[in-house]
């Protein structure tokens, strides 16, 4: 009696499993998934900017993902609307070519047919926002604040050429002070507000670093007034402050060449015409050795941080390439 041989089902199943593969990316499986991913995307990036999140923790990470990633100012309310545009539109162009490279699929398929594809577009672009919230989100107090990111977040752009005269009469440019670590930030004399903070927080930063660290590093203070900072001002603003020469420079010049620098370094404000009040952000910019802009900063309590280990791993890059 011949034995009866049964059939595997393996490499069917293998086979069909390799359709399905070959159907999800040539028909209509793939625009779906991207289609319904972008929509996830789109709508968590509109709620962040437009969104009334103005408190609690999803408030808090709005506010910092838009001061991140848009230059915003939440005195003002301002953003680099130029950013928000791109990020907005890059998504819809990749749409875009999608409907055109699968555009017979797409007229071939009833796209009901790939609702698994959606559905899993929608579970990945939501995992991923969610990882984001997570990871970006603000620690809770007593918290260990998260790690300095480093070159993750590094830039590499190149500052405006400028030469001001500082708080001595003294002229300065970036060029002056290239190998060094510099710190840009933007005040002006008559601020009661921001401005102490900025000057405060900067002081005790200063004075955190190691001696051989702190004397790689300068400190530019440009003007956000400067139809009205004086050089007496600025000297009594630096004094005032304990702040030293030329380790620290209030730098100004005619305000058409002023505006334009800080135009072009996205320090926003807006000047009350009727009390003169300028609500400014409480930007901190770190210079490289090579001159380029390496970090952006704010006071939040994380980029404090962020702000000494930036400055640590800038100045070691310095001694490294002294010693070569």
């Amino acid at each position: 009696m011949n034995p009866v041989h049964t059939a595997e089902p393996a490499p069917a199943a293998a086979g069909d499993q390799a359709s399905a593969v070959r159907r999800f990316f040539l028909g209509a499986g793939l625009p779906v998934f991207l289609f319904t991913a972008v929509g996830v995307y789109e709508a968590a990036l509109l709620t962040v900017i437009f969104g009334p999140l103005d408190s609690g923790w999803l408030g808090e990470l709005a506010r910092e993902f838009k001061i991140w990633c848009f230059n915003y100012d939440p005195r003002t309310g301002g953003m680099d609307w130029t950013s928000v545009g791109m990020m907005l539109c890059e998504p819809l162009f990749v749409l875009a070519v999608t409907v055109v490279l699968w555009r017979r699929a797409l007229a071939a398929e009833r796209w009901v047919a790939s609702w698994r594809a959606g559905l899993a577009g929608v579970v990945v672009a939501s995992a991923a926002v969610g990882s984001v919230a997570a990871l970006g989100g603000p620690s809770a107090a007593g918290e260990p604040l998260p790690p300095f990111p480093g070159e993750r977040i590094r830039t590499r752009l190149v500052p405006p050429a400028f030469r001001l005269v500082d708080q001595t009469g003294r002229e300065c440019g970036l060029a002056d002070l290239r190998g060094r670590v510099v710190l840009v930030t933007g005040i002006y004399a008559l601020c009661s507000t921001a401005c102490p903070q900025i000057l405060l927080e900067t002081r005790k930063l200063l004075d955190s670093l190691p001696a051989e660290v702190r004397a790689q590093v300068s400190v530019l203070a440009l003007s956000l007034n400067p139809e009205y900072d004086t050089a007496p001002l600025m000297a009594a603003v630096a004094a005032g402050h304990g702040f030293q020469h030329p380790e620290f420079r209030y730098l100004n010049g005619d305000p058409p060449t002023m505006h334009g620098i800080l135009e072009a370094l996205q320090f926003a404000r807006v000047k009350n015409a009727q009390t003169g009040v300028i609500d400014h952000a409480n930007l901190l910019l770190l210079i490289d050795p090579e001159g380029l802009i390496a970090y952006r900063f704010n006071l939040n309590p994380r980029h404090q941080a962020w702000l000494r280990e930036a400055i640590l791993a800038l100045a070691g890059e310095t001694r490294d390439r002294e010693s070569q």
